[in-house]
This record gives C-alpha cells, structure tokens and sequence, in this order.
C-alpha cells in the first residue's frame, strides 16, 4: 500500500482531473464525449469517492482497470475498507450511501476493498513542465514536500496524515489564515467538500460539484489552470 504515488508514465496526451463521481459512471461517460477525451493518450485523475449514493458503483470500481484512468483514495473508499470487518465504519458507510457494497458477495467485496488498498492518498504527477498533486479532502501542510514527508511519521489518533487528507476540509475556509499557497507544486487539486462550481483557494482548486446530486460533474483540462 503505497499511501503517496509519483506517477512514472508517459502522457501523450493532455491531464484532466474529475470531481467526485459517487456511482455516476453513465455521466462521466456523457462528459468525456462531450469534451472530445482521447482515450488512447489522455489521462482523466479522479480525487476520490468513486462511489456510493449513486447507482453505477460496480461500474465505477472497474474504470480502475483502464489505462486512461486512475485516482486518489477518498473518504467513501475508506468507508468501504474500514466497513468490510469494523462495524462502526460499516454504519457509517450504510448512512452514506453505502448499501451496494454490503449488497455484494463476498468475494466481490474483497476485490473492491483490495483495489481500494492500492490507490495512494497523495498523488503527484508532472506533465509538460507543471507539477500537479492531487488529494481528495485536505492538505494541512502549505509545503507539498512536507506534506508527502508527514506519510513518513507514526500516525497518532488525532494527527494521521491518511485522516486529515481523505476526511478534512480546514483549507477550503478563506477566514482560517493558517492556510496559505502550497510550495512545491503548482496546482493541489481536491474533492469532498460540495460546492455549486469549482472554486479555488491560494492554488488549491476545490472540483466536487455535485455530481450525485444535480448531474454537474466538473472535469478540468490541467492546461487551462
């Protein structure tokens, strides 16, 4: 389990990021059509929560095998990991959206949350002379280097980098002034928290629009950023 990912393969092609799909796999399709997305030689980065509350959950798990896709672990991947043996977690789960995957056979469960064990919490990737990262809720540090470095420290209950970066959303509130631009990188893209349309904080762009909620799911060409 590889908690931060430096992406190590060629794009050919132009870097896209998605917000937060939540089962939607039919729209994201329509999206992709709609913005002439080669699948042969782009790459599209998810920031998480693949699922859950939608009804396209199988769906979504299995664009992880494609090779012009891939994406960070969020919360709602999380929730599936924890709730296959803890059962606070699987209520939690259950009261968010949940059900399809307690709904599965085990075996199929297994695979879901061993996918889910593979994605990293952190992912950066440089493409055409730019550095991207990508994080689904939060970033506490405003040095991405520091950031990668605190996966590195013994976690304890209330500091676990895993934790703050798949559940928080401190940094998206513009009156907490401990948040500043994030050195090192030049763009941090995230999800989690729902907002009418992409916004951005310092070089933070926010890109949970609501998919699962009102069919407006945000897809950034990174060149345009």
């Amino acid at each position: 389990m590889m908690l931060v990912k430096v992406w190590n393969k060629e794009i050919k092609g132009n870097l896209y990021a998605v917000g937060d799909i939540h089962g939607c796999y039919n729209l994201l399709m329509t999206r992709l059509n709609e913005i002439g997305f080669d699948f042969d030689n782009d790459l599209l980065v998810a920031v998480g929560d693949l699922v859950d509350r939608g009804l396209q959950n199988h769906e979504c798990v299995d664009l992880l095998q494609e090779k012009w896709f891939t994406s960070v672990r969020g919360n709602h991947e999380d929730l599936c990991i924890g709730g296959l043996n803890n059962e606070s977690y699987k209520r939690c789960h259950l009261a968010n959206g949940g059900e399809w995957f307690y709904q599965a056979n085990k075996h199929r469960q297994l695979h879901i949350v061993n996918q889910f064990l593979e994605l990293p919490v952190a992912l950066e990737i440089e493409h055409k002379g730019r550095k991207f990262g990508f994080v689904h809720g939060h970033i506490e540090q405003n040095d991405w280097s520091e950031f990668k470095e605190s996966f590195k420290e013994k976690p304890t209950a209330f500091r676990d980098p895993s934790e703050l970066a798949m559940w928080g959303r401190e940094r998206l509130d513009s009156d907490n002034k401990q948040y500043a631009h994030v050195t090192g990188v030049d763009a941090v893209i995230m999800g989690h928290t729902v907002t009418q349309k992409p916004c951005k904080r310092d070089n933070c762009y926010y890109i949970d629009t609501g998919a699962v909620h009102w069919g407006t799911l945000t897809i950034l060409n990174l060149e345009n950023i």
